[in-house]
Protein backbone atom coordinates (compact mmCIF):
# COMPACT_ATOMS: atom_id res chain seq x y z
CA UNK A 1 0.00 0.00 0.00
CA UNK A 2 2.64 2.28 0.35
CA UNK A 3 4.49 2.15 -2.52
CA UNK A 4 0.82 2.44 -4.18
CA UNK A 5 0.92 5.98 -2.61
CA UNK A 6 4.26 6.98 -3.17
CA UNK A 7 4.11 6.49 -6.72
CA UNK A 8 0.45 7.67 -6.98
CA UNK A 9 1.90 10.91 -6.25
CA UNK A 10 4.23 11.07 -9.04
CA UNK A 11 1.38 10.43 -11.19
CA UNK A 12 -0.60 13.16 -10.13
CA UNK A 13 2.15 15.45 -12.38
CA UNK A 14 2.13 13.59 -15.31
CA UNK A 15 0.30 16.06 -17.22
CA UNK A 16 0.63 19.02 -15.10
CA UNK A 17 1.95 22.43 -15.96
CA UNK A 18 1.81 26.00 -15.07
CA UNK A 19 -2.11 25.85 -15.21
CA UNK A 20 -4.13 27.53 -12.38
CA UNK A 21 -4.40 25.72 -9.40
CA UNK A 22 -7.84 24.47 -9.82
CA UNK A 23 -7.57 23.71 -13.38
CA UNK A 24 -4.12 21.68 -12.44
CA UNK A 25 -5.82 19.91 -9.33
CA UNK A 26 -8.87 18.39 -11.59
CA UNK A 27 -6.72 17.49 -14.09
CA UNK A 28 -3.90 15.58 -11.35
CA UNK A 29 -7.35 13.88 -9.90
CA UNK A 30 -8.08 12.91 -13.57
CA UNK A 31 -4.48 11.34 -13.95
CA UNK A 32 -4.48 9.28 -10.95
CA UNK A 33 -8.17 7.45 -11.36
CA UNK A 34 -7.12 7.08 -14.96
CA UNK A 35 -3.49 5.31 -14.04
CA UNK A 36 -3.94 2.86 -11.31
CA UNK A 37 -8.13 1.78 -11.43
CA UNK A 38 -7.28 1.00 -7.31
CA UNK A 39 -7.66 4.85 -6.72
CA UNK A 40 -10.58 5.30 -8.29
CA UNK A 41 -13.48 5.81 -6.04
CA UNK A 42 -14.67 2.25 -6.34
CA UNK A 43 -12.64 -0.46 -7.28
CA UNK A 44 -12.63 -4.74 -7.34
CA UNK A 45 -10.58 -7.24 -8.46
CA UNK A 46 -10.21 -10.81 -8.89
CA UNK A 47 -6.42 -12.55 -9.14
CA UNK A 48 -5.41 -16.06 -9.56
CA UNK A 49 -2.24 -17.62 -9.95
CA UNK A 50 -1.36 -21.32 -11.76
CA UNK A 51 0.10 -23.77 -9.45
CA UNK A 52 3.84 -23.09 -8.02
CA UNK A 53 6.51 -25.23 -6.11
CA UNK A 54 7.98 -23.58 -2.80
CA UNK A 55 10.31 -24.58 -0.29
CA UNK A 56 10.53 -22.63 3.14
CA UNK A 57 12.76 -21.29 5.81
CA UNK A 58 12.34 -20.81 9.85
CA UNK A 59 14.93 -19.75 11.69
CA UNK A 60 17.14 -19.44 8.75
CA UNK A 61 16.60 -23.26 8.95
CA UNK A 62 15.48 -25.48 6.23
CA UNK A 63 11.44 -25.90 7.26
CA UNK A 64 8.78 -27.96 4.73
CA UNK A 65 9.16 -27.95 1.37
CA UNK A 66 5.83 -28.48 -1.32
CA UNK A 67 3.24 -27.37 -4.40
CA UNK A 68 0.99 -23.88 -3.71
CA UNK A 69 -2.02 -25.51 -5.41
CA UNK A 70 -3.71 -23.17 -5.82
CA UNK A 71 -3.46 -19.37 -5.28
CA UNK A 72 -6.37 -16.67 -5.39
CA UNK A 73 -6.99 -13.07 -4.21
CA UNK A 74 -9.97 -10.89 -4.13
CA UNK A 75 -10.00 -7.02 -3.20
CA UNK A 76 -11.98 -4.33 -3.06
CA UNK A 77 -11.84 -0.53 -2.45
CA UNK A 78 -12.96 2.84 -2.19
CA UNK A 79 -11.55 6.36 -1.68
CA UNK A 80 -14.33 9.16 -0.98
CA UNK A 81 -13.27 12.82 -0.58
CA UNK A 82 -14.03 14.67 2.58
CA UNK A 83 -13.26 17.97 1.75
CA UNK A 84 -12.27 19.57 -1.56
CA UNK A 85 -10.86 22.86 -1.57
CA UNK A 86 -8.97 24.82 -4.45
CA UNK A 87 -5.60 24.45 -2.82
CA UNK A 88 -5.93 21.15 -0.35
CA UNK A 89 -8.15 18.42 -0.15
CA UNK A 90 -8.86 15.71 2.59
CA UNK A 91 -9.95 12.22 1.13
CA UNK A 92 -10.34 8.40 2.79
CA UNK A 93 -9.79 5.18 1.30
CA UNK A 94 -10.86 1.52 2.45
CA UNK A 95 -9.21 -1.64 1.26
CA UNK A 96 -10.49 -4.99 1.76
CA UNK A 97 -8.76 -8.25 0.61
CA UNK A 98 -9.51 -11.89 0.81
CA UNK A 99 -6.11 -14.54 -0.05
CA UNK A 100 -6.57 -17.87 0.01
CA UNK A 101 -3.71 -20.60 -0.57
CA UNK A 102 -4.33 -24.49 -0.98
CA UNK A 103 -0.76 -26.50 -0.26
CA UNK A 104 -0.30 -29.89 -1.75
CA UNK A 105 1.75 -32.36 -0.39
CA UNK A 106 3.80 -30.17 2.02
CA UNK A 107 6.88 -32.35 3.25
CA UNK A 108 9.18 -32.17 5.86
CA UNK A 109 12.72 -30.84 4.64
CA UNK A 110 14.12 -31.88 8.30
CA UNK A 111 12.14 -35.00 9.36
CA UNK A 112 11.11 -37.15 6.39
CA UNK A 113 9.31 -39.30 9.39
CA UNK A 114 6.79 -36.45 9.25
CA UNK A 115 3.99 -37.72 7.01
CA UNK A 116 2.51 -35.30 3.79
CA UNK A 117 0.08 -33.39 4.35
CA UNK A 118 -2.52 -31.07 2.53
CA UNK A 119 -3.87 -27.57 3.52
CA UNK A 120 -6.06 -24.70 2.91
CA UNK A 121 -5.26 -21.44 4.11
CA UNK A 122 -7.09 -18.40 3.67
CA UNK A 123 -6.53 -14.74 5.37
CA UNK A 124 -8.55 -10.96 5.69
CA UNK A 125 -7.03 -7.93 5.62
CA UNK A 126 -8.52 -4.36 6.04
CA UNK A 127 -7.33 -1.18 6.34
CA UNK A 128 -8.25 2.70 6.29
CA UNK A 129 -6.38 5.61 5.63
CA UNK A 130 -7.22 9.78 6.01
CA UNK A 131 -4.59 11.34 2.85
CA UNK A 132 -4.30 15.49 3.41
CA UNK A 133 -2.95 16.81 -0.29
CA UNK A 134 -1.73 20.58 -0.80
CA UNK A 135 -1.08 21.77 -4.48
CA UNK A 136 1.65 24.32 -5.13
CA UNK A 137 3.88 25.65 -7.13
CA UNK A 138 8.02 25.49 -6.22
CA UNK A 139 10.61 27.42 -8.44
CA UNK A 140 6.89 28.30 -10.72
CA UNK A 141 6.88 24.22 -10.71
CA UNK A 142 3.52 22.39 -9.78
CA UNK A 143 4.34 20.91 -6.41
CA UNK A 144 2.52 18.59 -4.06
CA UNK A 145 2.62 17.38 -0.83
CA UNK A 146 0.71 14.66 0.85
CA UNK A 147 0.32 13.19 4.25
CA UNK A 148 -1.04 10.27 4.78
CA UNK A 149 -1.89 7.91 8.14
CA UNK A 150 -3.20 4.18 7.70
CA UNK A 151 -4.35 1.59 9.92
CA UNK A 152 -4.41 -1.72 9.25
CA UNK A 153 -5.49 -5.60 10.80
CA UNK A 154 -8.27 -8.54 10.48
CA UNK A 155 -11.33 -8.71 10.58
CA UNK A 156 -10.22 -9.68 14.06
CA UNK A 157 -8.79 -6.49 15.37
CA UNK A 158 -6.61 -3.82 14.63
CA UNK A 159 -2.90 -4.46 14.42
CA UNK A 160 -0.66 -1.36 13.50
CA UNK A 161 -0.96 2.32 12.55
CA UNK A 162 1.31 4.17 10.20
CA UNK A 163 2.27 6.59 7.72
CA UNK A 164 4.28 8.43 5.40
CA UNK A 165 4.77 12.21 4.04
CA UNK A 166 6.23 13.07 0.39
CA UNK A 167 6.21 15.46 -2.33
CA UNK A 168 6.83 15.65 -5.85
CA UNK A 169 7.87 17.88 -8.39
CA UNK A 170 7.73 18.30 -12.12
CA UNK A 171 11.13 19.24 -13.72
CA UNK A 172 10.00 19.36 -17.16
CA UNK A 173 6.79 19.01 -18.93
CA UNK A 174 6.26 18.89 -23.02
CA UNK A 175 4.18 18.26 -25.79
CA UNK A 176 5.78 14.29 -25.74
CA UNK A 177 7.58 14.49 -22.48
CA UNK A 178 7.12 14.58 -18.61
CA UNK A 179 10.00 13.95 -16.01
CA UNK A 180 9.42 14.38 -12.69
CA UNK A 181 10.93 13.29 -9.22
CA UNK A 182 9.85 13.15 -5.76
CA UNK A 183 10.64 11.35 -2.41
CA UNK A 184 8.85 9.96 0.07
CA UNK A 185 9.52 9.75 3.94
CA UNK A 186 7.97 6.47 5.63
CA UNK A 187 6.87 6.52 9.23
CA UNK A 188 6.92 2.90 9.66
CA UNK A 189 9.45 1.26 11.65
CA UNK A 190 9.01 -2.27 9.60
CA UNK A 191 10.34 -0.57 6.60
CA UNK A 192 13.70 -1.64 5.54
CA UNK A 193 14.60 2.17 4.51
CA UNK A 194 13.52 5.47 6.22
CA UNK A 195 12.62 7.19 2.98
CA UNK A 196 12.73 6.73 -0.52
CA UNK A 197 13.42 8.92 -3.79
CA UNK A 198 10.61 8.58 -6.81
CA UNK A 199 11.01 9.45 -10.41
CA UNK A 200 8.65 9.18 -13.54
CA UNK A 201 9.32 9.49 -17.05
CA UNK A 202 6.65 8.94 -19.62
CA UNK A 203 7.49 9.86 -23.17
CA UNK A 204 4.72 9.84 -26.21
CA UNK A 205 7.08 8.37 -29.10
CA UNK A 206 7.86 10.86 -32.41
CA UNK A 207 5.49 9.16 -35.64
CA UNK A 208 3.93 6.24 -33.08
CA UNK A 209 1.26 5.53 -31.31
CA UNK A 210 3.20 3.76 -28.40
CA UNK A 211 4.14 5.68 -25.09
CA UNK A 212 6.98 4.69 -22.41
CA UNK A 213 5.25 5.14 -19.19
CA UNK A 214 7.92 4.57 -16.36
CA UNK A 215 7.92 4.83 -12.75
CA UNK A 216 10.92 3.88 -10.23
CA UNK A 217 10.17 1.83 -8.10
CA UNK A 218 6.96 0.41 -9.72
CA UNK A 219 6.63 0.06 -13.40
CA UNK A 220 8.28 0.42 -16.24
CA UNK A 221 5.28 -0.37 -19.48
CA UNK A 222 4.92 0.24 -23.13
CA UNK A 223 1.26 1.66 -23.47
CA UNK A 224 -0.98 2.10 -26.89
CA UNK A 225 -4.58 3.08 -27.45
CA UNK A 226 -6.23 0.08 -28.60
CA UNK A 227 -9.56 0.51 -30.80
CA UNK A 228 -12.13 2.90 -30.01
CA UNK A 229 -12.21 2.48 -26.06
CA UNK A 230 -9.31 0.26 -25.24
CA UNK A 231 -5.65 0.84 -24.07
CA UNK A 232 -3.04 -1.93 -23.91
CA UNK A 233 0.09 -1.97 -22.03
CA UNK A 234 2.99 -4.31 -22.10
CA UNK A 235 5.95 -4.67 -19.43
CA UNK A 236 6.57 -4.93 -15.39
CA UNK A 237 5.10 -3.66 -12.77
CA UNK A 238 6.46 -4.16 -9.10
CA UNK A 239 3.77 -5.48 -6.09
CA UNK A 240 3.51 -5.43 -2.87
CA UNK A 241 1.13 -7.77 -0.69
CA UNK A 242 0.10 -9.32 2.61
CA UNK A 243 -1.46 -9.86 5.42
CA UNK A 244 -1.26 -10.31 9.32
CA UNK A 245 -1.50 -14.60 10.90
CA UNK A 246 -2.05 -15.27 14.37
CA UNK A 247 -0.30 -18.04 15.71
CA UNK A 248 -0.81 -19.88 19.31
CA UNK A 249 1.97 -21.63 19.93
CA UNK A 250 4.55 -21.11 23.12
CA UNK A 251 7.63 -19.15 22.41
CA UNK A 252 5.99 -17.38 19.16
CA UNK A 253 4.33 -13.90 19.59
CA UNK A 254 0.83 -13.55 18.71
CA UNK A 255 0.79 -11.38 15.29
CA UNK A 256 2.47 -12.06 12.27
CA UNK A 257 2.71 -9.78 9.39
CA UNK A 258 3.37 -11.53 6.33
CA UNK A 259 4.96 -9.66 2.92
CA UNK A 260 5.67 -9.96 -0.41
CA UNK A 261 7.65 -8.30 -2.55
CA UNK A 262 6.57 -9.29 -6.79
CA UNK A 263 7.02 -8.22 -10.24
CA UNK A 264 4.46 -9.17 -12.80
CA UNK A 265 5.74 -9.24 -16.63
CA UNK A 266 3.06 -9.71 -19.28
CA UNK A 267 -0.24 -7.68 -20.60
CA UNK A 268 -2.58 -5.53 -19.56
CA UNK A 269 -5.74 -4.76 -21.58
CA UNK A 270 -8.28 -2.09 -20.18
CA UNK A 271 -11.60 -1.04 -21.53
CA UNK A 272 -13.88 1.91 -20.98
CA UNK A 273 -17.41 0.63 -21.33
CA UNK A 274 -18.39 4.22 -19.73
CA UNK A 275 -17.34 7.48 -18.27
CA UNK A 276 -17.93 5.84 -14.89
CA UNK A 277 -16.93 1.90 -15.84
CA UNK A 278 -13.48 0.60 -16.45
CA UNK A 279 -12.33 -3.37 -16.92
CA UNK A 280 -9.46 -4.06 -16.58
CA UNK A 281 -7.77 -8.01 -17.31
CA UNK A 282 -3.89 -8.71 -16.62
CA UNK A 283 -1.97 -11.94 -17.93
CA UNK A 284 1.73 -13.09 -17.90
CA UNK A 285 4.58 -14.22 -15.25
CA UNK A 286 4.47 -13.82 -11.69
CA UNK A 287 7.86 -13.82 -10.06
CA UNK A 288 8.19 -13.65 -6.07
CA UNK A 289 11.48 -12.51 -4.88
CA UNK A 290 10.76 -11.97 -0.91
CA UNK A 291 8.35 -13.56 0.84
CA UNK A 292 9.01 -13.14 4.67
CA UNK A 293 6.92 -13.32 8.08
CA UNK A 294 8.05 -10.83 10.63
CA UNK A 295 6.88 -10.30 14.29
CA UNK A 296 4.18 -7.04 14.47
CA UNK A 297 5.87 -3.88 14.10
CA UNK A 298 9.04 -5.42 13.67
CA UNK A 299 11.54 -4.65 10.37
CA UNK A 300 10.74 -6.82 7.44
CA UNK A 301 14.85 -7.41 8.02
CA UNK A 302 13.94 -9.01 11.28
CA UNK A 303 12.37 -11.94 9.82
CA UNK A 304 11.37 -15.15 11.35
CA UNK A 305 10.10 -17.24 8.53
CA UNK A 306 10.84 -16.85 4.43
CA UNK A 307 9.54 -18.84 1.16
CA UNK A 308 11.01 -19.11 -2.22
CA UNK A 309 8.53 -20.01 -5.57
CA UNK A 310 9.54 -20.86 -8.72
CA UNK A 311 8.22 -18.32 -11.06
CA UNK A 312 4.06 -18.86 -12.34
CA UNK A 313 1.76 -17.71 -14.80
CA UNK A 314 -1.40 -15.57 -13.17
CA UNK A 315 -4.28 -13.33 -14.87
CA UNK A 316 -6.52 -10.99 -12.74
CA UNK A 317 -9.73 -9.06 -13.99
CA UNK A 318 -10.80 -6.05 -12.07
CA UNK A 319 -14.10 -3.24 -12.32
CA UNK A 320 -13.04 0.50 -11.40
CA UNK A 321 -16.50 2.60 -11.05
CA UNK A 322 -15.73 6.33 -10.83
CA UNK A 323 -18.94 7.93 -10.60
CA UNK A 324 -19.34 11.76 -10.35
CA UNK A 325 -20.19 12.69 -6.84
CA UNK A 326 -20.14 16.11 -6.91
CA UNK A 327 -23.50 17.80 -6.18
CA UNK A 328 -25.61 19.19 -9.49
CA UNK A 329 -26.11 23.02 -9.81
CA UNK A 330 -29.93 23.85 -8.97
CA UNK A 331 -31.71 25.15 -11.90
Amino acid sequence: MKITFSVLMCFIYIFANGQENKEFKEKAQTTITDKFPSTRIFDIKFENYLPTDYDSELFDDPFEKGEIKNHYRFSASANIPIIKKQRWNITSSFRYRYEAFELNDVASRVDNSIPVYDEKLNYHYLSGALSFTYFSQLFKKPFLYNASVIVDGTEKDAERIKGFFGATIILKKTERTTIGVGLIVLVDPTSPVPASPTFLLEHQFKDSKWSLDFILPQRFLFKRNLFENGRISLGSELNTNGFYTYINQPGFAKVYDYRTLEINSGLTYEHCFSKSIIATFKTGLATVFNARVSERGKNTNDYIFSNKQDGTGYFSIGFSFNPNLSKKAKP
